[in-house]
């Protein structure tokens, strides 16, 4: 589990506070005894000291844990930018027309509006997006953020002024305790009775996603099974980015791109040391079509017969009828859950398509037309097979998914032992799978005869209660968790 230390300049600071040996006055920190006590400093550090002025104790306090290793609470970074502060800094668009509509609702006469800001928590609820968002860029644990009305949907950030624990009052005390709660799960200002767990792990979730990679049931299933193991699981949201340091892993169950905020926090997870499912390396490498043709192109996968295009040269689409047939499979490097692959049946409708689709990628894939009624689904994990899943056709469809259609948007799924499956199916996926690396992927292949082909291989592969654990149940979350463990221990060196 993840250390937490919190920098205090008196020890009595802490007084109201349930005592912990957690909570280290900065003076020892910063002492001749800190190469035995804090030589290396893991998990995340909580800079609680009254002054953050350049070359101050509470300075040096945050300049040494980012030294020996730390994830520090305020950075020396934010330190620099808040003592370079100057009134009059602008917030965006979208903030400006948040504090504008709060204020008009208000029906205040002073063109300002404040927050407190704990750990990017504040009461006022009208406004916590914007604590959360001053909190991702600042990282000061105690803030008040006075915000000033210039025009009419033009706010600026007038004061912000850090806080310390000696200013706080009972009601600031208990605002501060709730909110290091749920920032860290690791301090409380009341004792409590909870279950010690050998790891803390993330899952990060989007609950607007229209077609997220787990259902409800499944992420029910995956903490479960997690607990089960010694797991203790969260489900945090791209909000949540500012905490990603109190975890050991990150398991991502929202659909990811590179230019995204998956890639963003996948990215900052890995480079704190957490074990991080998807990796940005996976992310990139899967969620681009023409990486993943040359990737498997060049260890002698099969794929369908494929062109790369280049939309803004001169195209010979005779060359390419000739070659591929007709019908042509078009798809966009980026797409996803089939948006972004179109059919085109004539020369004409594959000029349109290459013309439309051209204008948002440099790059287009053209690939054969391979008629099937199903697709093949196989989940690798570490380089094992855990399930096989058949994904039938949406009606009158020639895709899984029919995203034009009111209903009927996709097809049925039969999940199945993998000893059933073909042998090439099989071998294929695997092959293609470790091409990739040694990650969590879904590959998705055609079978024709003994032809076994790979369309894709997805870097968050779809587990849905219902669907993928169809055959396995409960046992199918037990085994990605448990790799999961297996991982964690192996990165912990146990």
């Amino acid at each position: 589990m993840k250390s937490l230390l919190i920098l205090v300049d008196q020890l009595n600071d802490w007084g109201p506070y349930y005592p912990t040996n957690q909570v280290v006055a900065i003076s020892d920190y910063l002492g001749t005894n800190h190469t035995e006590n804090h030589a290396e400093t893991r998990g995340y550090v909580i800079n609680l000291c009254h002054d953050y002025s350049y070359l101050s104790s509470g300075y040096y306090g945050s300049l040494l844990a980012e030294a020996r290793g730390g994830q520090v609470f305020p950075s020396v970074r934010a330190i620099r930018e808040l003592n370079s502060f100057e009134s009059g800094q602008p917030v965006s668009t979208k903030f400006s027309l948040l504090l504008e509509a709060t204020w008009r609702k208000r029906n205040t006469q002073i063109d300002n509006l404040g927050i407190r800001s704990v750990f990017g928590l504040t009461n006022d609820v009208d406004l916590a997006s914007i604590a959360r968002r001053l909190f991702d860029i600042y990282a000061f644990p105690i803030a008040d953020i006075n915000f000033k009305r210039i025009q009419e949907n033009l706010w600026v950030i007038d004061q912000f002024s850090v806080r310390s624990l000696d200013e706080l009052d009972d009601a600031g005390e208990t605002e501060f305790a709730d909110a290091l709660d749920t920032f860290s799960h690791k301090i409380w200002r009341h004792r409590r009775n909870t279950k010690r767990f050998k790891y803390d792990v993330a899952i990060l979730i989007n609950p607007d996603e229209a077609l997220p990679p787990s259902n409800k049931g499944a992420l029910k299933a995956f903490e479960k099974a997690g607990k089960a193991l010694g797991l203790n699981v969260d489900f945090i949201t791209p909000r949540d980015e500012s905490r990603i340091g109190e975890y050991d892993a990150l398991f991502i169950r929202e659909t990811t791109k590179v230019d995204h905020h998956t890639y963003r926090i996948a990215q900052a997870a890995e480079n704190q040391g957490l074990l991080v499912i998807d990796s940005p390396t996976d992310i990139m490498r899967c969620s681009n079509k023409v990486y993943l043709h040359e990737r498997l192109k060049l260890n002698g996968v099969d794929t369908p017969e494929t062109r790369l295009i280049l939309t803004q040269h001169p195209i010979n689409y005779d060359e390419i009828i000739a070659a591929l047939g007709l019908p042509i499979i078009v798809k966009i490097p980026d797409g996803s859950f089939s948006i972004g692959v179109e059919k085109a049946r004539t020369r004409e409708e594959l000029e349109e398509c290459i013309t439309r689709l051209g204008a948002r990628s440099a790059l287009l894939l053209l690939q054969e037309f391979m008629p099937t009624d199903f697709d093949w689904r196989i989940g690798i994990m570490d380089n094992q097979v855990l399930f096989a899943c058949r994904y039938f056709m949406a009606k009158s469809h020639w895709q899984i998914y029919n995203h034009s259609a009111r209903s009927h948007k996709s097809g049925n799924a039969d999940a199945m032992s993998v000893d059933k499956v073909p042998k090439n199916v099989i071998k294929t996926a695997l092959k293609a799978a470790k091409c990739m690396g040694a990650g969590f992927y879904g590959v998705d292949l055609k079978a024709d005869g003994d032809r076994a082909v790979i369309i894709e291989v997805n870097d968050n592969p779809s587990i849905d209660m219902g669907v993928e654990d169809l055959h396995s149940g409960q046992m199918l979350y037990q085994q990605i968790m448990g790799i999961m463990l297996r991982q964690l221990d192996e990165l912990n060196g146990r």
